[in-house]
């Protein structure tokens, strides 16, 4: 792929993933009053909306205000920049990958939305799982990050080193 059609395909990616983040966040702060819980699929899916402070699982919720700051705002916008860099400098990306980088890139800028948005907070809204078995309450710029992570993944896996050619002297 060249440089354009790799930004290309990233920004349209991208742009798919903060707006059906954006717009589902909207319409769950609109039809459902905080604290209310909506169960769907016999309890499989559970409709909880929160404002996180915390990164997954609200992790880091508990640090001072200025290190959180510092971590999921400036930590995760370099994060951002470095792999939109690697995103236009690298030459040998695929489709495949081309589209993970975005994901990641659409899911990190719509909570990044959020936190600029919301004091530093974002929205999430969705539990899933089976009995006591369950995931933490996440949104669909999570979920953008994560198929993006497991895109690359799979995509490492499936590229198998060079191993260098053997030199008899």
């Amino acid at each position: 792929m060249t440089t354009r059609q790799r930004l290309t395909t990233a920004v349209l990616a991208a742009l798919v993933w903060i707006v059906v983040d954006q717009l589902t966040k909207a319409l769950f702060k609109q039809i459902l009053t905080p604290g209310e819980i909506v169960s769907l699929l016999a309890g499989s899916l559970v409709i909880v909306p929160i404002y996180n402070h915390g990164a997954f699982l609200s992790l880091g919720a508990g640090m001072s205000e200025s290190t959180r700051n510092l971590v999921f705002v400036y930590g995760v916008l370099a994060t951002l920049v470095g792999l939109l860099v690697w995103l236009v400098r690298s030459r040998r990306l695929g489709a495949i990958e081309v589209v993970a980088i975005a994901s990641i890139l659409g899911g990190g800028l719509s909570n990044l939305l959020d936190r600029c948005l919301y004091d530093g907070r974002v929205f999430d809204f969705l539990n899933m799982g089976i009995g006591q078995l369950r995931t933490g309450v996440f949104n669909i710029a999570d979920v953008g990050i994560m198929v993006g992570l497991a895109l690359l993944l799979l995509s490492g896996r499936q590229r198998k080193p060079a191993l260098p050619a053997s030199t008899n002297a």
